[in-house]
Formats: structure tokens, sequence, C-alpha cells
């Protein structure tokens, strides 16, 4: 068995006690500890980690999984999609009115290889251990780092209470909570779901849409909230996937009318 080095220094070095108490960060002696009795594996197939990283996944895993790199498209997130030369958007995102209540989507992968696995086994197996590898695939964005200290509140797309009763959670939440917990930005659950729908995978965007109208409401609790964020900061949506983005350009909708400014979405994979 190989004693993690936090671990070793900790035991046999004596300038590292004071007081019977170790002057070792607690979070780093826990860790050691941890990878001691409990070997760390992938988070998703098992296969074990070497302990000295922080990976969640196995190079095998990570290696099934298409993160967006550039070239991609600015507004969707969008890769391997021909590009207009001036603007780096897609023909759909071209086509679409500047006037749309949720300025760009921010996907950290292509829902390819990996990721729908992912995403399944997260939203219908309960595995909400699964929420940090895949907030590791929502800040891998390039453009995360850039973007987070202008994100004012983490809003989770709302989940009706029946199906929250039937599955024990809402996986937007997760995410949102993962999300803050690195971040120390709030989340703000100022949406309501007012309807129970059926899955929509399998819908068109027009077919969405004329199922979801109404499906949203903003809690008036938090209007007030909207209504202070400064001009230039950012409110972010949180999703798992994003298929058509109807779902979360009707949360927008709603944000925006609550006095919500620059509203983009945060997700796991784009379809």
């Amino acid at each position: 068995m190989r004693i993690p080095d936090a671990l070793k220094t900790s035991l046999l070095f004596p300038r590292y006690w004071n007081k019977n108490r170790l002057a070792l960060p607690t979070t780093e002696l826990w860790e050691a500890l941890a990878h001691l009795f409990f070997p760390p594996v992938c988070y998703y197939c098992k296969a074990p980690l070497d302990s000295r990283g922080r990976q969640k996944l196995c190079p095998k895993c990570r290696e099934s999984l298409t993160l967006t790199e550039a070239p991609y498209c600015l507004a969707c997130s969008k890769i391997d999609v021909s590009l207009d030369e001036e603007t780096l958007l897609c023909p759909d995102c071209q086509a679409k009115s500047k006037r749309a209540p949720l300025s760009r989507v921010i996907a950290g992968a292509a829902y390819t290889g990996l990721a729908p696995h992912l995403v399944s086994k997260f939203k219908y197996g309960n595995a909400r251990y699964l929420a940090d590898p895949l907030t590791d695939i929502i800040t891998s964005h390039p453009e995360f780092n850039v973007l987070s200290p202008y994100i004012y509140a983490l809003v989770p797309v709302p989940m009706h209470w029946a199906k929250r009763l039937i599955r024990g959670y809402n996986q937007a939440e997760d995410l949102a909570y993962e999300l803050s917990r690195r971040t120390k930005i709030p989340v703000v659950k100022a949406l309501k779901r007012t309807r129970y729908q059926s899955p929509q995978a399998s819908l068109t965007r027009e077919a969405r849409m004329s199922n979801l109208g109404g499906a949203f409401r903003f809690d008036k609790r938090y209007a007030g909230y909207f209504q202070r964020q400064p001009k230039h900061m950012i409110t972010a949506v949180i999703d798992d996937v994003c298929t058509t983005g109807t779902t979360a350009e009707l949360c927008a909708r709603q944000l925006k009318i609550a006095g919500a400014k620059n509203i983009i979405l945060l997700t796991v994979a784009k379809t």
C-alpha cells in the first residue's frame, strides 16, 4: 500500500507537530488519510486513479470527452461547424435575432462520446457525486475564467415538484451549488416550474416552445435582487445539457422581465 506523501510527512517529521496538533492544513491531512484507506477511483468507470493528482476521471474516460476548444461558435459553443469568418458564429446563431433573451451558451463539451453517459447517469441514476466532474467540464470552457468574476447569480433551471419528488433531486441545482462552492457566486432559485411535462429530448425546437409555453414563472420574492444587478454583471442560467436552447431561453425571458441583465447559459454539453 502506497502511503500518501502528505500523511508520511506529517507523521515522520516532528517539526510539523505543534502543541499536539498537526501544522499541516487540515484538508490536506484528511485527503491523505482518505487516499490511504480509500484509494481514489474514476468517478465513472471506477478504474484506479493516481492519488497524487486531483483528476476525477481516468485518462481513458477523459480522452472520450470532446471538450470545447477553439474554433467554436461564440454564441452557442458548438464545435466542428462552419463559422462566419468575421463573427465566428455558426449558421444557426447568425439566423437568430440579436434581441434574443439569452445572449450566449457556454458549454464545456460536445454531447458526444462519454458526455451523454455521464449526464444520463447523473440525471437518472442517482449519481449525484458526478456533479463534481461535470462541473469540471463546465469550468474547462476556454472563457469560463474570464466570465466568472462578472457572474452576479447562478439560477438553476427549476424542476416541477412532482418530478423532484420522484427523482429526489434537481440535477441543475446540484451543478449550481457545486459551481457556487468553487466560485462563491450565489445560487438564486428565482424560477419555478408550474407545469409537469414529459421528456423533451425527442421534440423539435418549435414543439418544445409550444410544449413549454407558460411552464416557468419568476418568483417575485427575488424581484429586488435582479433590479439591483449592475449593468456590467451577468446572470447565468444553469442546466445539464443544451439541445435546442428552448428551456434556457424561456427561463431567460422570465429573468429579463424581472430585471436580470446579460443572461447566459452555463451547461455541461451542447448537442
